[in-house]
């Protein structure tokens, strides 16, 4: 349970605004390989963080000394997390490829997408495996 409950603060903390200098002509901003934008990069670092949440989630589930009544209960939460999670990393794919020919695409459906999944995890119960 503590490795659930720390992968969902890393996602909100890779979710809340970093405090760092913006961006300027002296201190430009670096992006890691392969993101278009900041808002790429971001998008992209949320998902991986809500997929962590995700995997300790089913982690917790096969674990063999998790009680029966443990997995019934984070099952259903844990499968529209899934659901959720794949249709945000859709949703963020098409951001990306879009930005390939329109540096102005609109994040707003992968962002929508990643906060759905964000709230799933965070209506997730609270349980001891």
């Amino acid at each position: 349970m503590k490795r659930i409950l720390a992968a969902i603060a890393l996602g909100a903390v890779l979710i809340a605004p970093m405090g760092c200098k913006k961006p300027s002509a002296a201190n430009p901003v670096t992006l890691a390989p392969g993101a278009y934008n900041q808002t790429d990069q971001t998008l992209f670092q949320s998902l991986m963080a809500v997929q962590a949440s995700l995997n300790s989630l089913k982690a917790t589930l096969a674990n063999p000394q998790t009680t029966a009544q443990t997995v019934n209960t984070l099952k259903p939460y844990v499968n529209q997390a899934i659901t959720d999670y794949n249709i945000a990393e859709v949703a963020w794919q098409t951001y990306h490829a879009a930005l390939m020919t329109n540096a102005s695409a609109s994040p707003a459906a992968a962002q929508a997408a990643i906060s759905k999944v964000q709230t799933d995890l965070q209506n997730t119960p609270k349980v001891t495996p």
